[in-house]
């Protein structure tokens, strides 16, 4: 019964978990080559819940005119139906390098309009510093969230 309360104290001084958006997939067509790997992720101050329906997506990096630019996190209304493929990257295994943007996706999988952001996070803005203490020169960070290329993907 004591471990019991520890636990729940610990979980509840570290703050509520967000509420995060069903999530899916993406299909390899969704994947593009990029130039270069990812810097590590920006630090960010997540807002304050601004409604009970609004879920939390993680900022994320951007391959955006041959460099990386970051998209922060924010909280936004799910598209009715609609399920969330985050961002990913892969290094296949002749070493090429391969992204895909997030994208919600009706169940079909065709991609869907991104929702407006209902409250966006602030990224810490200085240096991005790799693991090896390089830092790493990066785009802008985005304002306004890109739409799909096609729906097609």
């Amino acid at each position: 019964m004591r471990r019991i309360a520890f636990l729940l104290a610990i979980s509840t001084a570290c703050g509520p978990l967000l509420r995060r958006p069903a999530f899916t997939p993406q299909p390899t067509s969704a994947l593009s080559e990029v130039g270069a790997p990812p810097p590590p992720a920006r630090v960010e101050i997540i807002p304050a819940e601004p409604s009970s329906t609004a879920v939390w997506l993680d900022g994320e990096w951007i391959w955006r005119r041959a460099q990386w630019a970051w998209l922060p996190g924010r909280w936004v209304n799910p598209p009715a139906g609609a399920l969330f493929a985050p961002w990913v990257f892969e290094r296949g295994p002749d070493g090429r390098l391969w992204y895909a943007p997030s994208a919600w996706r009706a169940p079909d999988g065709a991609v869907v309009d991104p929702p407006p952001a209902l409250a966006t996070a602030s990224p810490e803005t200085g240096a991005v510093v790799d693991s090896t203490g390089t830092i790493v020169i990066t785009g802008p960070t985005l304002r306004d969230l890109p739409r799909p290329a096609s729906s097609s993907q």
